[in-house]
């Protein structure tokens, strides 16, 4: 099959709209935000109040009912199947939210007790709070009838901080049918202005054994339910003054470490935060000897194509707010990555002396300062860091920002990068945004990266256009992922039908397209391109999934190329892959995914097979196990063959969302690599934490100067003191 055969591919996708017949226009359409908010009612609390899901409390009889909730998803705006009642109190303290979840209690869905829990598969409530009225920026706090806890930062709808991390509570408790949720937000984990007696607020739920969702007030299925532009007010309540406040979050780690050719070794370090909120829109952060997140390991992969890992951030100090420093349109090309700070390439920390941070957020604009010291290590010199970001709301939910980065690396080089940045949204459902970056570097000069996304979704269709330019582009404190000098285009389209044609058991036929062209920036010469191609997405009524892709490739290596250690010589080529793709619903007590793909690879052939399963008897217990095998078969300049293997095994025991155990193993044959991570983790008080972590790292090799093994034992533990 030819790369151009994915052009001609498009059409295909009208003729499907064409032949089903479509739904009724109420579940078709995208509707636009209301003219009038709907408005809920806060009524004050005079008393105590204990927070143990039982609503036993005079102040619940005297609330007003919230109730009527309406599906997005699936039938958008018709009653949801089980009714929600909401209940909203408040003191000088904290805002108060009480919600019935009518259901049975043996329908109840619930994957894990972890917190930060999957949205997609498992029951929920949750409320996302936009305190200064602009329809933009929200915080959401979710939870599910086993009482584990769900927070994020958004800003438009679509840069979320999943990682950010508030103190608030909540208890549940589940009945044979109904489940409820009493939960607490104290009022200085919300941003808003003095004299506020407003708070712009979206209800969701989700009924998990349904696959529904549903929200008040409504938002359409083709938004998540943070949109706040379709956001309800809540009023009769009195904020309590913006005060400054602060919060010290110190750590004190023990850990004894065990390396070949070398003795145990005991080491005991302190560090922390402090927290200062000088006002309800500006926070100060200040660090020393920052904390790594020890108790984490990142997930081994196994990476075939031209194209660089991308690892998430973990750190706690890099994570509140983290998306006010986000001026890219994709990971692909960052100006500012916190990764670059205090990590080497291979993920292994460097110590970091200290630093400063302040973020500014209100209904106007964003702005983030950020200054570090890292120490000097081994081989790598003392270097210095620096970012500035500001944005601006114009224009309704559009805006414009610049970013500043330093990084000077003591006596050795020094890298600065300019940018600029912006969104326009002129609809809900149309948005371009766009990024110009330069860098200067040192040793290599000057560089340009830029990146161009256009973006139209309704209900039915999804449309984009993505573009990228990078020359010589070095960002001393970014990411690129791909290391090329190189122009990008790209379009991917896709459809949502739902018809009276398709079987029941069905929800909607997906069919889509994507393209991506891939040329030297110097001289416009094909580097590579791909079309994925998927004539067959069936989502079903349970959440289940089946797809069918088809990849046309060319590729052209100017230098070889070697994955899995295979030499690729020079040249063109061109190869076509197929890749079947099925998941069963993964809110089940047992679920899992395959993925099957093969065909042509360069000059061999690869067949890849990932499977993954998973088994929860109940909340509190959770095995899972993944497998990735490549056979790699006649490739490279010596027609060599391969095998890789990628094990995961991990399971998780919970007593309560706050005391867990998770361990987990990794074995990677490409490298002869096993890591172990065992962990007992325990949150004694609110955001406040024990673990007990055994970590082991072994590579096993032919020659003796590959083998490596290491064993740690970690006993951290952090507090976090509010003042």
């Amino acid at each position: 099959m030819r790369l151009d055969s994915g052009i001609r591919y498009l059409p295909l996708l009208a003729m499907c709209i064409a032949f089903l017949p479509p739904e009724s226009a109420a579940s078709q359409s995208v509707f636009p935000p209301p003219s009038e908010r709907t408005l809920f009612q806060a009524t004050a609390l005079h008393g105590n109040i204990e927070i143990d899901g039982k609503l036993d409390e005079a102040i619940w009889q005297r609330t007003t009912a919230i109730s009527d909730f309406v599906q997005k998803e699936p039938l958008q705006q018709t009653s949801s199947t089980y009714a929600t009642q909401v209940h909203v109190a408040y003191d000088d303290h904290a805002l108060y939210i009480a919600a019935i979840c009518y259901q049975p209690r043996d329908t109840t869905r619930v994957q894990n007790l972890q917190r930060d829990f999957s949205f997609d598969e498992n029951d929920l409530f949750g409320i996302a709070i936009d305190g200064f009225l602009d329809q933009r920026n929200a915080v959401v706090f979710q939870t599910t009838p086993y009482g584990n806890q769900r927070d994020l930062e958004v800003i438009d709808a679509s840069e979320v901080n999943l990682n950010w991390d508030a103190r608030w509570t909540v208890k549940t408790s589940v009945h044979s049918d109904r489940w409820i949720a009493e939960i607490a937000i104290p009022w200085r984990n919300l941003r808003y202005p003095a004299g506020a007696d407003r708070l712009g607020v979206i209800f969701a739920r989700n009924v998990r054994s349904l696959n529904e969702e549903a929200s008040l007030p409504a938002v359409p299925r083709a938004f998540s339910v943070d949109r706040m532009a379709y956001a309800g007010e809540l009023y009769g309540f009195e904020t309590p003054p913006p005060k400054p406040n602060l919060q010290f979050n110190p750590y004190g780690l023990l850990q004894q470490l065990r390396e070949t050719g070398s003795s145990s070794a005991s080491e005991f370090e302190t560090g922390g935060e402090l927290k200062w909120a000088v006002s309800p829109n500006t926070v100060v952060d200040v660090t020393m000897n920052t904390d790594f997140a020890q108790a984490d390991v990142d997930r081994q992969v196994i990476n075939l194509d031209r194209f660089s890992v991308f690892f998430p951030e973990r750190r706690q100090f890099f994570l509140e707010n983290a998306n006010i420093f986000t001026a890219s349109v994709t990971e692909w090309i960052r100006p500012f990555f916190s990764r670059r700070i205090g990590l080497d390439d291979a993920g292994n920390p460097i110590p970091l002396d200290g630093g400063l941070r302040l973020t500014s957020r209100s209904s106007k604009q964003q702005l983030g300062l950020l200054a570090m010291r890292q120490r000097a290590q081994n081989t790598d010199p003392a270097t210095d860091f620096a970012v500035a970001r500001y944005s601006r709301n114009v224009a309704g939910q559009s805006r414009l920002g610049g970013m500043l980065t330093y990084r000077r690396d003591d006596g050795i080089n020094s890298n600065a990068t300019y940018t600029m940045d912006g969104l326009w949204q002129p609809t809900q459902s149309f948005s371009i945004q766009g990024m110009v970056s330069a860098s200067d570097d040192d040793a290599s000069g000057d560089g340009l990266g830029a990146q161009l996304w256009g973006f139209y979704r309704n209900n039915r269709l999804s449309i984009s256009s993505l573009n990228y330019y990078s020359k010589d582009y070095n960002p001393g404190i970014g990411l690129e992922l791909l290391d090329a000098n190189y122009v990008m285009n790209g379009l991917t389209a896709g459809i949502d039908l739902r018809s009276p044609k398709l079987p029941q058991s069905i929800r909607s036929f997906n069919p889509g397209v994507s393209i991506f062209s891939f040329r030297d920036a110097d001289d416009g010469d094909l580097l590579f391109a791909y079309a994925t191609l998927r004539p067959l997405r069936l989502r079903f009524q349970s959440g289940a999934r089946i797809d069918l892709t088809v990849e046309p490739n060319r590729q052209r290596l100017e230098a070889s190329f070697s994955p899995a250690g295979i030499e690729i010589a020079p040249g063109e080529y061109d190869y076509t892959r197929l890749r079947v793709f099925a998941k069963t619903d993964q809110s089940a007590k047992l679920g899992g995914d395959i993925s099957i793909e093969s065909g042509d690879y360069f000059d061999g052939r690869l067949t890849s097979y990932k499977v993954s399963g998973r088994f929860v008897p109940k909340p509190q217990l959770e095995l899972s196990a993944d497998l990735q095998l490549n056979r790699i078969e006649d490739l490279g300049m010596a027609a060599e063959s391969e095998i890789t293997r990628l094990y995961r095994i991990n399971a998780r025991l919970a007593l309560n969302p706050r005391l867990q155990m998770t361990g987990s193993y990794q074995w990677d044959s490409l490298v002869d690599r096993s890591i172990w991570n065992i962990r007992l983790s325990w949150e004694y008080r609110p955001l406040s934490y024990l673990y007990v972590v055994y970590n082991r790292n072994r590579r096993d090799g032919l020659i003796a100067s590959d083998r490596f093994s290491q064993d740690q034992i970690i006993i951290k533990a952090t507090y976090l003191l509010e003042m």
